[in-house]
């Protein structure tokens, strides 16, 4: 939730502004992969809207470019 907060509830992909926190995803900027610090990592996490975290993270986490890397 401090997450979401900090971002003032905006989605850091397309600037969406959502009050139903429901539609909303702390997401890892670099994929955690069981790295416990990595995952509990305030700096890693963004405020992502639910469509921006299913459609485009996902498929940049399955095609390996992580963050337009």
């Amino acid at each position: 939730m401090q997450v979401l907060g900090d971002a003032l509830f905006t989605c850091a992909r397309c600037g969406r502004i959502e009050s139903n926190t429901s539609a909303l995803v702390a997401d890892h900027k670099i994929p955690h992969r069981g790295d416990v610090d990595l995952f509990w990592s305030v700096s890693n996490l963004q405020c992502l809207c639910k469509p921006c975290h299913d459609r485009f993270k996902q498929a940049e986490e399955r095609t390996g470019r992580i963050g337009g890397e």
